[in-house]
């Protein structure tokens, strides 16, 4: 019997798959020196919001195609069923729930105060953000009751313990408390923050019955319009030069960091809010890992401290792989309460107790036949 297997893998892998390349070329992106784009974090969090604002051209583009063939009658009898099956978007009476524009607002706000405190903490070197996995455990256990089990607690633990040793190896933890502790402070705030607004963001698409791509228009709109407003604020009142020096020297170059920035965000954007809505907000730190090889692989230097990231960063990945139950550790019973694993045995019991009623209503009925046997005097 092998000791490490696949778990559950389905369809719900290809978003999966396609964010963490999304990532990958998102973060080799923002590690451009080139650029003078990401010296003004407001004007890129400005373009990040345009490109999550994007993430409604499938809805429209829907909608349109839904209207057509509504018209042409004979295109929606055969399409209708078609229709129907689209699971991401949600019509009709379902849609009249109370409290939705409240979560929609909330969710907005959130990811703004996120990416706001990434201006005073993008200084920070320490990987804070293995933390993501630690606090959306916790708050998907507080919000949809899902238990935590050995696998998990393994998992979680080993992430830790590696994400720190990289920490220690490069000497980030030590500068950063050092040099950097109100920053490291903040930093784990914001992965507070990042990891409460997923975790409320699959709520209102599952509880709320918000489309994912409207919930993702209205996000990327609250933060492009509040970034346009700390960019005015910032321009008039406290330094105009950032800004003056971008657009006096922008050129195609910058054009195409612009453009590359928001392409990159729109598909990144666009799966964490499927991987969510399909799986769990648990599944984006498989994304978050892979990021952080772009940004490793970019940034490469040969050395024996990049083989020690670099292998540390495997077994956050494969531990990732094991707490979402992709791959599965069959000993010691830590594969016993997985998800698959689970529904093998109810489905298992299921048929046991079909076999065992089928069984008593033969006896039943057997003890209930006439005698008719002859009477032999």
């Amino acid at each position: 019997m092998a000791f490490i297997g696949f778990g559950q893998i389905d369809i719900n892998i290809i978003p999966l798959i396609l964010g963490s390349i999304f990532c990958i070329l998102n973060r080799i992106l923002n590690s451009y020196k080139g650029t003078k784009l990401f010296d003004n974090v407001i004007l890129t969090n400005i373009f990040i919001s345009l490109g999550d604002m994007l993430i409604i051209l499938p809805y429209i583009i829907y909608k349109i195609k839904a209207k057509f063939e509504k018209n042409n009658k004979s295109i929606y009898k055969k399409r209708k069923s078609d229709v129907d099956k689209i699971k991401y978007i949600y019509t009709g009476s379902i849609t009249k729930v109370k409290g939705k524009a409240k979560f929609v607002f909330l969710i907005g706000i959130i990811f703004f105060a996120n990416y706001y405190m990434f201006i005073y903490t993008i200084k920070v070197k320490s990987n804070t953000w293995i933390m993501y996995i630690v606090f959306t455990s916790l708050f998907y256990y507080l919000i949809f009751k899902s238990k935590l089990f050995i696998h998990h607690y393994l998992s979680i633990g080993s992430i830790l313990v590696f994400g720190i040793v990289i920490d220690l190896v490069v000497g980030n933890l030590q500068t950063d408390i050092k040099d950097e502790l109100l920053k490291i402070t903040l930093s784990i705030i914001r992965v507070i923050l990042l990891s409460l607004d997923y975790t409320l963001i699959k709520y209102t698409i599952e509880k709320k019955y918000v489309s994912p791509y409207v919930l993702g228009m209205f996000n990327g709109l609250i933060n492009l319009v509040l970034f346009g407003i700390c960019a005015v604020f910032e321009y008039y009142f406290f330094d105009s030069k950032p800004y003056s020096d971008y657009f006096n020297n922008f050129n195609t170059k910058e054009l195409l960091v612009i453009l590359g920035l928001i392409g990159t965000q729109l598909g990144l954007y666009t799966t964490l809010f499927f991987i969510d809505k399909n799986q769990t907000p648990c599944h984006i730190f498989i994304v978050f890992v892979f990021g952080q090889f772009g940004i490793v692989f970019y940034n490469f230097e040969f050395g024996s401290n990049s083989a020690v990231i670099i292998i540390c960063l495997i077994l956050i990945l494969f531990f990732s792989l094991v707490f979402n139950e992709i791959i599965e550790l069959r000993f010691c019973k830590l594969a016993y309460n997985t998800k698959k694993n689970i529904a093998e045995r109810a489905e298992f019991d299921v048929d046991d107790a079909s076999i065992i009623n089928d069984n008593m209503e033969r006896s039943e009925s057997l003890t209930e036949m006439p005698d008719f046997s002859l009477d032999k005097n």
